[in-house]
């Protein structure tokens, strides 16, 4: 998919050297290409590189567009050739880029023969599918705090439940955007009071919304109850897409890390009039600044945005039936002036590859329930050609007291050359591990994984030099080191 933005003044989508040079030609995609939706109009709407419409098609074609997500392609095709500034033959080349991605997918096979057909309404949000939102919403959510080992609760230590926060009940915080609507899905109230006893007493209040920064509700009853979860953070009105987030001050993009400042203020007066546990839920789709609340609450989950069946997976977490086993996709900055300016398009000092400064949590974070020990059981070699591929296994030990998920990581750091990352994640592989078991892991790396660009040569290139393959639990942990030489 082409892209809404241009780079050294041209538009993604009318890009050849993006798009066909690269793509194409350099890559070998052989697969077809569409536009984000109105990129096209962008063009000449507003980026205003090109006059019109029948010229953007022809351009588009011509950089190696084969689809548009708008009508520029469907309407002024036709006339970009009638004005002599596209060929037939040119035309035809997209088409048959098209034509070859729907011959792979059975269009135009007989039906009998092509699987999808045979599906029906029982292919839809059926068992299967429900168990696995709930089980991709398990294993994502992120646990960031757990004071005292709060979490999991013990059913019957909490006779009373406090729930508040303006995402507690809503739709929007369960399903994020591009989404479509289930009349199904489970929300961090409902989840919550479908895992208890009917003898628990559940309370739910808004709490606070996302612009009062003075008036709040529940506080009192949080007080009278044995605990409280809130559910604070973003929702795809404050960030997401421009129009889209129409509750967001920049239209969507973001600015700061910082959450609503009404939820700040809702955690500090919540906290002040409320010594009994917090656990604090947070939805968002992005890095936000944690610490900002993080002193008013015993325990913090990152929820992001769940889905369908996240109130479940959440009271899963909550109440022990599930470890918590999700990790950090993103790096958690401290701040947003700890990473260059957006108009920089260098990666110096961005993401846990480059960045060289403290972060709130690194790349790969997250807690469990358990503990997890590694031990080697085949160390790889001391040194690799570029056709080699690395190899380690390990046992991953269960230390602590309950069955858990760990996800092994395997970064590689590499020898100190110009433009080269600090490290990168290279592989890595949950396995499930039962109270004192222990399992092994393996994983390979080939060696080619390891090339870069070469600036000289203008090609990718296997860099010669000393290497380490590290193993943990996120970017900064390291269980275990090896050292080697690539030839």
């Amino acid at each position: 998919m082409s892209a809404y933005n241009r780079v050294n003044g041209v538009p993604n989508s009318i890009n050849k050297t993006f798009l066909t040079d690269i793509l194409r030609n350099e890559w070998g995609f052989k697969g077809h290409v569409v536009t984000d939706c109105g990129a096209l109009d962008d063009v000449y709407e507003t980026h205003k590189t090109l006059p019109n419409a029948v010229e953007v098609a022809a351009a588009a074609i011509k950089a190696g567009v084969n689809l548009d997500c708008s009508t520029i392609l469907q309407n002024d095709v036709i006339n970009a050739i009638n004005q002599k500034l596209l060929t037939e033959k040119e035309v035809d080349r997209r088409l048959f880029e098209l034509l070859r991605t729907e011959f792979k997918l059975g269009f135009y096979d007989d039906q009998n023969n092509v699987p999808y057909h045979t599906y029906g309404a029982d292919s839809v949000h059926n068992a299967s599918h429900i168990a696995l939102s709930r089980k991709v919403a398990e294993q994502s959510m992120v646990l960031l705090k757990n004071d005292h080992n709060i979490l999991p609760l013990n059913k019957a230590d909490y006779p009373s439940i406090m729930i508040l926060g303006p995402n507690a009940a809503s739709l929007d915080a369960m399903i994020g955007n591009y989404h479509g609507v289930s009349s199904k899905v489970v929300n961090f109230v409902e989840g919550i009071t479908g895992a208890v006893d009917p003898s628990t007493r559940i309370e739910y209040d808004l709490g606070a919304d996302y612009i009062d920064t003075t008036h709040f509700g529940g506080i009192w009853a949080a007080g009278n109850s044995s605990v409280t979860v809130a559910v604070i953070g973003l929702s795809p009105v404050l960030e997401g897409e421009a129009g889209d987030a129409f509750l967001s001050k920049s239209g969507g993009d973001k600015k700061d890390l910082s959450l609503p400042a009404s939820e700040i203020a809702f955690m500090k007066a919540l906290r002040k009039s409320n010594k009994k546990p917090i656990i604090a839920v947070i939805t968002a789709g992005s890095d936000v600044d944690i610490s900002a609340i993080e002193p008013y609450a015993d325990a913090i989950l990152f929820a992001w945005y769940p889905g369908e069946q996240g109130g479940n997976a959440f009271a899963n977490l909550l109440f022990g039936k599930v470890s918590p086993s999700g990790h950090l996709p993103v790096t958690f900055y401290k701040s947003i002036n700890d990473v260059p300016d957006y108009s920089d398009y260098s990666m110096k000092n961005r993401t846990y590859r480059y960045h060289n400064g403290p972060v709130q949590y690194p790349f790969g974070f997250g807690l469990s329930y358990t503990s997890f020990g590694y031990q080697t059981q085949t160390e790889p070699k001391k040194e690799y050609g570029d056709k080699d591929v690395i190899t380690v296994t390990i046992k991953v030990k269960n230390t602590g007291k309950m069955d858990g998920d760990e996800v092994v990581q395997a970064y590689i750091e590499y020898p100190q050359i110009d433009r080269m990352p600090k490290k990168e994640l290279k592989g890595f592989k949950r396995v499930s591990v039962i109270k004192v078991g222990q399992q092994s892991v393996t994983i390979n790396i080939p060696v080619k994984e390891l090339q870069k660009w070469d600036m000289k040569i203008h090609g990718w290139k296997v860099y010669p030099g000393n290497y380490e393959l590290v193993l943990g639990s996120n970017s900064q942990d390291e269980k275990l080191k090896f050292d080697f030489v690539i030839k």
